[in-house]
């Protein structure tokens, strides 16, 4: 009965959901090796992917909801640790986005002056 429900669905939901996911897990990737990103950062994830594979848990899995889904938290926590965290110029770098400047942007081309400057010492 599920399968029937949950194929739809993610059919449906995988070209809204599917490259965000792809870009954000190469992000993760591209920020775990960079050096200039801080080491206990880049532990954070490795960590969390480590306590996701072993058996042991923090809550065990006999508590419910919470109990199966705290692996998936912790690593959704590690992974959002990090891109918040990380130097937003590295993150910048690694997500395509490009840094904003600070010059006015002119869109007439009519209004630009190009010239030459030099400066005249007084003294």
């Amino acid at each position: 009965m599920f399968h029937r429900l949950a194929l739809p669905l993610i059919f449906f939901l995988f070209p809204r959901v599917g490259p965000p996911l792809f870009r954000f897990v190469r992000l993760i990737w591209r920020l775990n090796f960079d050096k200039r990103v801080p080491l206990v950062l880049r532990a954070l994830v490795p960590l969390a992917i480590l306590y996701f594979l072993l058996p042991i848990d923090l809550i065990p899995d006999t508590l419910g909801y919470l109990g199966r889904f705290d692996d998936l938290i912790i690593l959704a926590m590690a992974a959002l640790l990090l891109t918040k965290l990380a130097p937003r110029h590295v993150v910048d770098e690694h997500s395509g986005n490009k840094p904003k400047d600070d010059r006015p942007q002119e869109k007439d081309p009519d209004k630009i002056v190009e010239g030459s400057s030099h400066i005249v010492d007084d003294e």
